[in-house]
């Protein structure tokens, strides 16, 4: 049961973020897993219950440990997260709940940081006026004070934009979340409530994206068909004009 985070875990971090290295992490290894790794396996797996009966559905908390996305100087990570998300191949393109803990704090919402170029052609062909479905979603987004949106655009203005859908029409990648700094919130066990009810709000932001990444696949899948498909040989067209060859 997940009991919430204590100020060691958020001193923990700081602390590998100034001594990132092999000595100070084995000299603390012991609180990482008591009081990070541990409570964030837990909160995941609580977090994730209201999601468990949706098809490919799953959840995942990272570890400290160097991965692909750190720069080669750095040995260990100073934040560690979670995620609730579809099956996917590659998690930084398919849409996501998540949780970040680092010194700072907590940050909390949906994002789709690097989605593949089709799918966001896809968005683009949806948002075509006032009358799709995620512009309404977005507003309602909007109209919260607590919640941050932040966009990742095209350097290049793509075509078709209206004045219904020009703020977001332009996006490649999207994040809205909360944040938390304050540690009465911070270092209570109702840290999961705020996560929880963020989530609900976001849910059918994250399914629209969902579809979208589904849609794109089966697009993909279709065109891979077509193109295996041995085909009638075509005789090449006798030319309508005379020419010198």
């Amino acid at each position: 049961m997940f009991n919430g985070f204590t100020k060691n875990a958020t001193e923990f971090l700081a602390g590998i973020r100034a001594n990132n290295n092999k000595a100070w992490f084995e000299q603390h290894k012991s609180i990482y897993q008591s009081e990070v790794y541990e409570p964030m396996c837990e909160l995941a797996a609580e977090l994730f219950k209201p999601y468990k009966d949706l098809d490919g559905m799953m959840f995942k908390a990272g570890r400290i440990y160097k991965d692909p996305f750190l720069s080669p100087e750095i040995r260990y990570r100073d934040t560690m997260w979670l995620q609730i998300r579809h099956e996917a191949m590659w998690w930084n393109k398919t849409p996501a709940f998540f949780f970040e803990l680092s010194p700072e704090g907590a940050v909390f919402g949906f994002k789709l940081p690097k989605p593949d170029a089709s799918v966001m052609e896809l968005f683009r062909m949806q948002i075509g006026d006032e009358r799709d479905l995620f512009l309404s979603l977005i507003n309602k987004a909007e109209q919260d004070g607590s919640i941050e949106i932040v966009t990742d655009e095209y350097k290049r203005r793509k075509p078709g934009f209206t004045k219904f859908n020009e703020k977001y029409f332009n996006i490649r990648g999207i994040s809205i979340h909360r944040t938390i700094t304050d540690g009465r919130t911070l270092y209570s066990k109702k840290l999961k409530d705020h996560i929880s009810k963020t989530f609900d709000e976001l849910f059918e932001i994250e399914e629209y994206f969902n579809d979208l990444v589904v849609t794109d696949g089966v697009i993909r899948a279709r065109r891979e068909i077509q193109l295996s498909e041995p085909g009638e040989a075509v005789m090449p067209k006798a030319p309508d004009v005379e020419f010198m060859w």
